[in-house]
């Protein structure tokens, strides 16, 4: 039944692994979070997704690079395995793993937030107040962990990881809610718009540093191309590419849409920082329903719906694959490595990922705990890339390979400081403040 394959049989094309990068990164991040960045940094918070991708751009050019050069599965792992040594590429190898999971259980509380809010307004819109379990913490982990289980499953039958309709359900989606905001704006006249955007930055830059922490998870995705790139058709080709145009499709959305929200989403005498605070998991939603109606609303609630689920399954997908990568170098459990001989997918190591996944929706039933967590570990994985990258560089000297980061080392260091330094700068930031003393709400 079960055979071990040391090189995986490459499948994914140049349009499997974009649809990985846009099913892990498009929606799912800015839906559950643009609430807890409105929160913190009022309007800067189109700032912070503009910032957020900046710094995506240039840890997807280390990664490109590095992909190129290493075109296993794994991602930082391999990476940390061919350049540094054995015992950093094992820490490494266990936060990336630990990395992706946690993301996916942000994703999998995400969709369940979505659902439990579409469902309790259908309720009340057909017979009254709906019931409190309908919306309750325990209704949203049952059905977190439900998506899980359905998609662990899912990936054990198949071997891709991109689902190819959702990505196109979700970019049409956000293609109608960006078109139907500028056409709402074309009635207001340039101060108006102004005012919508004063005071940018309501609590000063601390904000916007803060903003930019717990919604940095929004761009992450494209890391898992490389987590998967084992299985990806001429990788040092189409990994740079596949990363690139994910992200670039990502800002084409994220940055509108919140300029959008910012200036249409919210009603008369109300502030962008009213309505986030008052509805931080479906700002995107309500402010939609303000300037599309009912049908812009449940337009929102679809597509997060999509996008939570892509998200969740990319995340899944790649995950399993540094798994299984650790495994065959005995840094997890051999068994990790075993591959079905029906389906040939890592099994093993896609059930493992699913019950730790699994385990922690037991234990954390909040989005934006999981949001800023996953974004912290993201950020300190990313920094290490663009060390690998610096030091791979130097050692390999004049070699090439298809694609190599320009301006080096400007970028490899750049990069990494601001990994750095929205990391460092945010913690003490989450551990020392309160949402309360400057904002009329709480995270959620």
């Amino acid at each position: 039944m079960l055979k071990n394959d040391t090189d995986s049989k490459r499948t994914i094309g140049l349009t499997g692994a974009t649809g990985i990068g846009v099913g892990a990164i498009v929606g799912g991040g800015i839906l559950a979070l643009a609430g807890v960045a409105f929160s913190a940094a009022g309007p800067g918070a189109v700032a912070a997704f503009a910032l957020n991708g900046f710094i995506a751009i240039l840890t997807a050019l280390s990664f490109s690079e590095l992909s190129a050069l290493f075109p296993q599965s794994g991602g930082t792992y391999t990476f940390a395995k061919k350049v540094l040594s054995v015992e950093t590429a094992f820490v490494v190898g266990w936060v990336v793993w630990f990395a992706s999971i946690v993301a996916s259980v942000l994703y999998a509380l995400g969709f369940a937030s979505f659902f439990c809010a579409g469902a309790a307004t259908l309720y009340s819109n057909i017979w009254g107040l709906p019931p409190i379990w309908m919306t309750a913490s325990v209704t949203q982990s049952t059905l977190a962990i439900a998506a899980s289980c359905f998609y662990t499953v899912g990936l054990i039958r198949s071997n891709r990881g991109g689902g190819k309709w959702s990505n196109i359900g979700k970019v049409v989606v956000f293609g109608i809610l960006i078109v139907g905001g500028f056409i709402a704006m074309r009635s207001m006249d340039l101060t108006t718009v102004a005012k919508k955007f004063s005071p940018f930055l309501p609590i000063g830059f601390q904000g916007l540093i803060s903003a930019m922490g717990y919604s940095f998870i929004a761009f992450q995705g494209f890391d898992l191309i490389a987590a998967v790139a084992g299985e990806i058709k001429e990788p040092q080709r189409n990994i740079p590419r596949a990363m690139l145009l994910s992200l670039s499709m990502a800002l084409c959305i994220y940055i509108p849409l919140l300029i959008v929200v910012t200036v249409v989403g919210a009603g008369p005498g109300e502030s962008v920082i009213q309505l986030s605070a008052e509805n931080p998991e479906t700002i995107i939603a309500r402010a939609a329903g303000h300037y599309l109606g009912v049908p812009g609303y449940w337009l929102v609630l679809t597509a997060g719906i999509l996008s939570m689920l892509s998200a969740l399954q990319a995340n899944l997908f790649a995950a399993s694959r540094v798994a299984q990568s650790m495994a065959k170098d005995r840094t997890l459990f051999r068994s990790l490595e075993a591959i079905s001989k029906r389906y040939t997918t890592p099994f093993n190591a896609i059930l493992a990922t699913g019950a730790i996944v699994i385990a922690i929706l037991m234990v954390i039933p909040d989005v934006a705990a999981a949001g800023a967590a996953s974004s912290l570990i993201f950020l300190v994985t990313f920094a290490l890339a663009h060390v690998i990258v610096y030091l791979a560089r130097i050692r390999s000297g004049n070699s090439r390979t298809e694609f190599r980061v320009l301006f080096f080392p400007l970028i490899p260091v750049a990069g990494g400081l601001a990994c750095l330094s929205t990391d460092r700068c945010f913690q003490p930031w989450l551990s020392s403040r309160s949402v309360d003393d400057d904002f009329p709400g709480s995270f959620p």
